[in-house]
């Protein structure tokens, strides 16, 4: 998909080199990126705590009986950094997320916002990265046995149909959504 470069003017009296440089501002884009992320699932969760829960044969499936202990902002930026994904496979995830939300009547909450974030961000790995792990690797990064994520992998792909389809006009939108935030 895309990815986002800032282009500087460089100054030659730096002592960075254009390789450093681009991957401090790429890390700086990344964590921006989860914090918007992360803030904007944090008020789907609020809000969807007003309304009344639903206990589809989904919910069931992601929902935790403890709230994780890791923040969402920590556990995407755990995510991110060890999984070696890009940006785009971020957005991604989160239109597969508001795609079950709108579609299925999924409900996120505190005790199943980590387990259907990685579900999202496995799915759009397998469907838009070139370098793919094995579950096993992925499961360590999750903090969960391989058994656990191949379940929650294959209720995912169920729950979204197994639509992973993302046109560029929905994908420009939610990024440039997403990438409007404090001019990223």
């Amino acid at each position: 998909m895309k990815t986002l470069y800032l282009h500087n003017s460089h100054n030659s009296d730096t002592d960075y080199s254009d390789d450093e440089e681009s991957k401090s501002r790429e890390l700086n884009i990344s964590q921006k990126l989860i914090e918007i992320i992360s803030s904007t699932l944090h008020t789907i969760i609020k809000d969807n705590k007003k309304q009344k829960k639903s206990q589809k044969e989904f919910d069931k499936i992601f929902c935790h009986s403890l709230e994780s202990e890791i923040s969402l902002f920590d556990y995407l930026f755990r995510i991110h950094k060890y999984s070696f994904i890009n940006d785009s496979t971020l957005i991604i995830s989160l239109i597969y997320i508001d795609r079950i939300c709108k579609n299925r009547g999924f409900k996120l909450t505190k005790n199943n916002i980590h387990r259907i974030l990685f579900s999202s961000i496995l799915t759009s790995i397998k469907f838009n990265e070139d370098k793919i792990y094995p579950n096993s690797f992925y499961a360590k990064i999750a903090g969960i046995s391989v058994k656990e994520l191949n379940k929650l992998e294959s209720a995912f792909l169920k729950l979204i149909d197994f639509k992973l389809f993302i046109s560029d006009e929905i994908y420009d939108i939610y990024s440039g959504y997403l990438y409007s935030f404090d001019k990223i």
